[in-house]
């Protein structure tokens, strides 16, 4: 739903599956996940990247009611932010709303 109220925004989004489910045993998922780092995976990525007119990027990490940032996601965040990058945590619509607001995106 988030990605549809972008969208409706003129804003596009791109999820990053850094949550796909991996596959095998314990072993199995360590090498896959070994091989995802090596890659490019950064654990922590938010969710979603979010592109606005005129080349403005911002990420969207989206949590439950309950969910809790990780610390992974948390440094991950702060290094973005460092970056000069817009970050936000979203947990319904309304934080979306509020979010895009605060961007100057709205």
């Amino acid at each position: 739903m988030i990605r549809q109220y972008l969208a409706v925004r003129g804003i596009e989004s791109v999820h990053v599956p850094n949550g796909a489910v991996l596959a095998g045993d314990s072993k199995a998922r360590g090498q896959q996940m070994n091989t995802l780092k090596g890659q490019g995976l950064k654990l922590g990525f938010p969710d979603l990247i979010a592109f606005a007119p005129k080349g403005q990027i911002g990420f969207i990490e989206v949590k439950s009611e309950s969910g809790r940032v990780s610390d992974d996601q948390k440094a991950c965040h702060e290094w973005l932010i460092v970056l000069g990058h817009k970050v936000s945590v979203c947990r319904s619509i309304e934080d979306v709303a509020e979010t895009l607001e605060a961007w100057g995106w709205a």
